[in-house]
């Protein structure tokens, strides 16, 4: 919304947070399912926080999707590519080609991301589409994929275990990080292009900064790093990029 010069919609951005905070609680509720190959009530017995987080999440979203203004069609959407995602996870032997399914699970995140934290305001509060709008849709796309690639290196071991499939377990370590610098330079080299559709050149900057962050984020996370590490500092690359864009708007 910075980057474009929309207004705020705060109603839009609380749904998102909300809508995020479920939809990541629920994923984690059915890994534990994949994990005991089970489907019960004891699975969210045993993770009452969670559950209870999820509920929360799931009805904030509901109460501030009233008030946003978001096209039922886009949540709607938005919700059945969480579900399709989190497909792999059911411990069902009818299912057990979707966890084959390494590359389109990790370009399913990366674009469901995309749909929910790019796609979802821009379409809200625009009217007419330009360049500069699908540049921006190109952008967090690359920027997500990025990510995505470093939460796939961090969970290789634990997919091998249960029977999944990522990037990461199923390309070699030199071709993984291959793919994620190519994702960086194409991300890179897309950033220089908002310049030429009326972006100010200091929020330009600020974009590059950030996916410099991204890629050094990347080189560290090679190490063996704890959850802290991946939900503050690698999940913080997105608070960051808002930080430095903003910073730059100003």
């Amino acid at each position: 919304m910075q980057l474009l010069q929309l207004h705020y919609n705060y109603y839009l951005i609380a749904f998102v947070f909300c809508a995020t905070i479920a939809s990541y609680n629920f994923h984690y509720l059915l890994a534990g399912a994949i994990g005991k190959q089970q489907l019960s009530w004891s699975l969210l017995s045993n993770r009452p926080s969670a559950l209870g987080v999820m509920l929360l999440g799931a009805t904030g979203a509901a109460l501030f999707f009233i008030s946003s203004g978001i096209a039922f069609s886009s949540v709607a959407i938005a919700v059945v590519l969480t579900l399709v995602y989190s497909i792999p996870l059911l411990p069902f032997s009818q299912l057990e080609f979707a966890r084959k399914a390494g590359l389109l699970k990790t370009i399913l995140l990366a674009f469901t991301w995309m749909f929910v934290t790019a796609y979802i305001p821009i379409a809200e509060s625009v009217t007419q589409w330009s360049m500069l709008e699908i540049l921006l849709l190109a952008k967090r796309f690359f920027f997500m994929l990025m990510l995505c690639i470093i939460f796939d290196n961090r969970d290789v071991n634990i997919d091998k275990i249960n029977g999944l499939h990522s990037l990461a377990t199923d390309l070699r370590p030199a071709i993984m990080q291959a793919l994620i610098f190519l994702v960086f330079i194409l991300l890179f080299t897309l950033n220089f292009f908002f310049g030429k559709y009326g972006m100010q050149d200091g929020q330009v900057a600020a974009l590059q900064l950030s996916s410099l962050a991204t890629l050094t984020v990347y080189f560290f996370s090679r190490k063996k790093q704890g959850y802290c590490f991946y939900y503050f500092v690698v999940d913080g690359m997105m608070i960051l990029m808002t930080l430095l864009t903003t910073i730059a708007s100003i």
